[in-house]
């Protein structure tokens, strides 16, 4: 029913609740959320991320000017329609200034935790 989302390796489509798409280092990041019951050991979310296709336009037939620009991948255009029509149009294009700032709040932990972890590496080397 949904080819494009089934061949990504999304099963619960069921439990999907939003999705949210946004551009990052050259790429397209599609982010699923899904409702899970509380301890569920299930993923709340999934990240998948697609190259854009680069080519180089025309952009002034008179003097020749040419312009290299990026489009998205047709996967992840498939996946959108797919998951509007589950979830509706509830997607979020543009990231919030709130929702970055726990973006960025998230990140910060993340490395925090990562350079703890790596330095007790370093000392149990000694």
């Amino acid at each position: 029913m949904y080819p494009t989302l089934q061949s990504m390796g999304v099963t619960s489509i069921d439990d999907i609740e939003k999705f949210s798409l946004r551009y990052e280092n050259d790429q397209d990041v599609l982010k699923i959320n899904y409702r899970r019951a509380k301890g569920s050991l299930l993923p709340k979310s999934k990240k998948f991320k697609f190259g854009r296709s680069s080519k180089t336009v025309l952009t002034d037939g008179g003097r020749q000017n040419y312009e290299r620009i990026q489009e998205p991948s047709t996967t992840v255009l498939a996946a959108m329609e797919e998951l509007e029509s589950i979830v509706g149009k509830q997607h979020q294009v543009k990231a919030s200034k709130d929702d970055l700032l726990l973006e960025l709040t998230h990140l910060e932990k993340v490395v925090s935790s990562k350079i703890s972890e790596i330095k007790s590496k370093i000392e149990a080397m000694d």
